[in-house]
């Protein structure tokens, strides 16, 4: 029988498609003609990547597999993309930065802590150490921030911003990590999920706010607003799995980035 709405895999695809034309325009930008509607669509795609790992989180049976799986795809990219703008450079003066697996990771180890947390309280035994987790990716942040500050610690600056992910240096922030937490927070619930949404991304959008240039800036200068068009993709969940091919998923992320990477640079050269 048919289910009525979309389950999580429907919701990854519409994601990586939109993904997809995101990474044209930031890639391609300068080399092609490409319009600034691609990366506006793009801004879907992360809130709905989120919203289904979220939900991943909460009906996983094996949640630190999980986190092993998002930690093993940041540490790959942060050395893949090192590989690909010394090899490959981006032509428009860009370079690949893009790792949604660190954003992913801090969500689910905050979301994996809570549970833990919950555990624990109802067992009525002692829940510091989840606490501690929980707070890994701020002190990594503060110690990477102190760091950079320091030329002489640049490389151990380095060297956790490649092994450890951070609540401000992870792709799209803290915002992202807020929407994350936020989402797997409301428990589903359609209501909460809408409202909860849109006062973010509303947010999101007042923080756009260029006083010298007027309220236009906010919809003008900081397309992310376009987020909030991701909601009604959500409240169509139907809390069904869907197929499988997770690791398709991971897979697929780096691999068009970096071969969209390589056909600029070659196309650049003709």
């Amino acid at each position: 029988m048919l289910q009525k709405g979309l389950n999580s895999f429907q919701i990854k695809v519409i994601a990586l498609v939109l993904m997809v034309f995101d990474h044209i325009h930031y890639i391609f930008s300068g080399i092609l003609q490409v319009p600034l509607w691609f990366t506006m669509l793009g801004r879907l795609s992360a809130p709905l990547f989120i919203f289904a790992t979220a939900n991943g989180m909460r009906y996983t049976r094996n949640p630190l597999k999980y986190l092993m799986r998002l930690w093993f795809g940041f540490v790959f990219m942060n050395f893949g993309n090192d590989l690909i703008n010394h090899y490959f450079p981006l032509p428009n003066g860009g370079i690949i930065i893009n790792n949604i697996f660190s954003t992913l990771f801090v969500i689910c180890l905050i979301i994996f802590s809570i549970q833990r947390i919950s555990i624990c309280r109802k067992e009525n035994r002692p829940f510091l150490q989840y606490v501690l987790l929980m707070l890994v990716p701020v002190f990594s942040s503060i110690i990477i921030f102190m760091a950079m500050s320091n030329p002489s610690l640049f490389l151990i600056a380095r060297g956790i911003m490649f092994f450890v992910p951070s609540l401000l240096f992870c792709e799209g922030g803290i915002i992202l990590v807020i929407l994350g937490v936020g989402l797997y927070l409301c428990s589903q619930d359609k209501k909460k999920i809408g409202i909860f949404y849109l006062v973010l991304s509303i947010l999101v959008l007042a923080m756009g706010y260029n006083p010298e240039v007027g309220v236009e800036s906010m919809f003008l200068h900081n397309i992310q607003w376009c987020m909030v068009f991701a909601l009604p993709f959500m409240l169509l969940y139907n809390k069904q799995k869907g197929r499988g091919m997770k690791y398709f998923f991971y897979a697929f992320y780096p691999a068009h980035i970096y071969a969209f990477t390589i056909l600029a640079n070659i196309i650049s050269k003709y």
